[in-house]
């Protein structure tokens, strides 16, 4: 059973829109649910969308799967562990604007995901 790579997008993008107004005020349970999934998932996942491994339905893409997810978790774990170093190296440390901006990046990278599929689609007629 195959599933379409768009509901991942769908996910992902949820997430990221989700932890920003909760990056700064929420239910304490809730923040740490969201942004708990943005750190370890989010910019990873984005990042992973822009890789080609294949036509989703090849034998070869589903064998990808679990490379895609280490991936996805290591770059997101990367990526959050360098913006807080760079905060914490300038002395302007602040967890919410951390979140806020890895949220802007995961989104970032999924426009620029949708928009190279969009154009690789328009190529294929």
């Amino acid at each position: 059973m195959a599933f379409d790579r768009k509901y991942v997008t769908y996910a992902v993008g949820g997430i990221a829109i989700a932890a920003m107004p909760l990056s700064f005020f929420g239910p304490e349970g809730l923040r740490l649910v969201v942004i708990g999934l943005l750190m370890l998932a989010g910019p990873g996942t984005a990042l992973v969308r822009l890789l080609r491994f294949g036509p989703p339905d090849s034998p070869e893409a589903r064998g990808t799967l679990p490379l895609a997810v280490s991936i996805a978790v290591a770059s997101s774990l990367g990526l959050s562990t360098i913006v807080a170093t760079a905060m914490v190296f300038s002395r302007m440390w602040s967890p919410p604007a951390a979140v806020f901006l890895l949220s802007l990046v995961t989104l970032g990278l999924l426009a620029l995901g949708a928009r190279r599929s969009r154009g690789s689609l328009a190529g294929a007629r």
